[in-house]
């Protein structure tokens, strides 16, 4: 017995949660009945179905949280798109199978965006206001703060004053976006193991959400007025910048996947992700797109990600390698993934220091 929207049924019927713990107990379990609960209001479910308040609190047997689709799953839904389209595609869609569903694979990816987020009676023009006032009582402060990180705001403090909040009550706001999957808490790869940092940082992890108040958000009076192709021109100039940070992510699930391959990864690793910090030697802020390190500390794993329309240049490699003498392993691994391939001399030098390069189109 599959009860969808169980939500929907619980806010217009109450006691249904208690009649099922009670059936629970006395009935069903003489039964061989299966019983599955499903919604799409997650803090609904994580509150009223899964929470210690509620009546079917340690009666579950299974909690399954749906992730979004992988760009493999997204290729098979719109097999007739290129690959390059298709992880476009499920980017600004948040991997979402339903939102999937909009998306025409006859169609560029210029005419998809066009068709569900830049005309107003696009399916996804409106989509993050639904979102957020199914979920939230008042989506007001949320809206700021996601409005805020959107627009650069990463630290707590730089959120608080851009969306004109006090501290206190925005790190409860933060947390309930968190839980909801929309935004997300950050630690450089090595400092994950700290319980206190000052390198703190909030992203927003929905793709949905951060193309709309990236892109969708900023235009709605020319959406609105019908300007439909003036808006997509504003998203195309954008539109590399913006999946810079998901091609980086999708580099790192790429080495993940290949940590038991010699070939690639020597020594396997244990930690793995985005590290930023200050560089003593210069007292500069640095980024790296990937920072990983063994379980020994003697070999570490250094790499860059660029989406750009253009081959990786040497000066990106030498630049990896400088960044890379800030940390202390003996054993130091170099890679590089780009969307568009490699200049001559970024080929050699890779050679020359044992690099290995990867194409989107290959990993």
């Amino acid at each position: 017995m599959v009860i969808d929207e169980f939500p929907y049924l619980a806010k217009a019927y109450p006691t249904i949660s208690s009649m099922l713990q009670s059936y629970i107990d006395h009935e069903f379990k003489e039964t061989n009945l299966f019983l599955i609960l499903c919604g799409s209001s997650m803090s609904f479910m994580e509150r009223q179905v899964l929470g210690y308040q509620s009546p079917l609190y340690g009666r579950r047997t299974l909690a399954l949280k749906l992730e979004p689709f992988k760009l493999s799953e997204a290729c098979e839904m719109l097999p007739k798109l290129s690959k390059e389209d298709a992880f476009i595609i499920n980017t600004v869609c948040g991997g979402v199978p339903q939102y999937l569903s909009y998306m025409s694979d006859s169609m560029s990816v210029a005419d998809n965006i066009k068709k569900n987020f830049l005309t107003k009676s696009g399916r996804l023009f409106d989509e993050p206001n639904n979102l957020l006032q199914q979920e939230l009582r008042d989506p007001t402060n949320y809206n700021s703060i996601i409005n805020a990180i959107a627009s650069g705001a990463s630290k707590h403090s730089k959120i608080a004053q851009s969306a004109h909040l006090q501290t206190g009550p925005l790190t409860t706001y933060l947390n309930n976006l968190i839980d909801l999957g929309i935004v997300e808490k950050k630690l450089p790869v090595t400092e994950q193991k700290k319980s206190k940092s000052k390198n703190i940082v909030y992203r927003i992890c929905d793709g949905m959400f951060r193309f709309w108040y990236t892109f969708v958000g900023k235009q709605t009076d020319l959406i609105e007025r019908g300007l439909t192709d003036l808006a997509w021109v504003k998203v195309q100039k954008g539109l590399s910048d913006f999946m810079g940070p998901e091609f980086e992510k999708y580099s790192q699930d790429f080495m993940w996947s290949q940590d038991m391959n010699e070939k690639i990864v020597p020594n396997p690793f244990i930690h793995l992700g985005n590290w930023w910090g200050t560089d003593k030697r210069t007292h500069q802020q640095v980024e790296l797109d990937i920072v990983g390190f063994s379980d020994d500390e003697r070999d570490g794993y250094f790499g860059e990600c660029k989406w750009k329309n253009e081959p990786i240049s040497r000066s990106v490699l030498e630049k990896l390698i400088t960044n890379s003498e800030i940390f202390k392993y003996p054993i130091k691994h170099y890679y590089l993934f780009s969307k568009s391939g490699f200049t001559d001399s970024c080929q050699e030098l890779a050679e020359k220091i044992n690099c290995q390069l990867f194409t989107f189109e290959k990993m």
